[in-house]
């Protein structure tokens, strides 16, 4: 079965250079992945087309050119790789976040928490359960990596004695891993 996917490609002036830095930490946030030199992909989907809406008008805005397209692949094996490259890159962000709460909960147990220690480590929970949220929004195609990020947060939110929950797409908190 072919998956539907929208295709962004901008260009920005080349001065000032943080425009164009801005830009592609912003494509970079939505979960985009690069194909080829100069097209960014996402799977469609009306929120997925909004984010692109939005990320062309700031372009516009910038002084830069920005055309987004629908599409469908042709071949069913290039679709697979693009959807392993989408799983790749989410696995490699959700390694990422696991090992920053694995940090963190060797913080907590090398030595005891004292309350100067204990405010500074749960407000890198709290940064930690942020970009966990983020990014399950745009693991778009469930990547395997979720499972050990968040045993690895939750392991730290214990040593940390505090309980840690999560908010599911549709609005519904619940403890992390339910």
């Amino acid at each position: 079965m072919a998956t539907d996917w929208l295709l962004c490609s901008y260009r920005l002036p080349r001065e000032p250079s943080r425009l164009r830095l801005a830009i592609w930490r912003r494509v970079k946030r939505l979960g985009a992945i690069l194909l080829h030199d100069t097209f960014w992909v996402l799977p469609a989907d009306a929120k997925t087309r909004e984010d692109f809406d939005w990320l062309a008008e700031e372009i516009e805005e910038r002084g830069g050119s920005v055309m987004v397209w629908e599409a469908r692949s042709g071949p069913s094996m290039q679709d697979a790789e693009v959807i392993r490259r989408f799983r790749a890159d989410a696995d490699q962000r959700y390694a990422d976040l696991a090992r920053a709460a694995a940090r963190l909960l060797k913080m907590t147990t090398r030595r005891p928490l004292t309350p100067a220690r204990l405010e500074p480590a749960r407000q890198q929970l709290r940064l930690l359960e942020r970009t966990l949220r983020l990014e399950r929004r745009r693991d778009y195609f469930r990547a395997s990596g979720r499972q050990a990020a968040e045993a690895a947060l939750r392991a730290a939110a214990k040593a940390l004695g505090i309980g840690f929950k999560t908010t599911t797409a549709t609005g519904r908190t619940h403890a992390l891993g339910d």
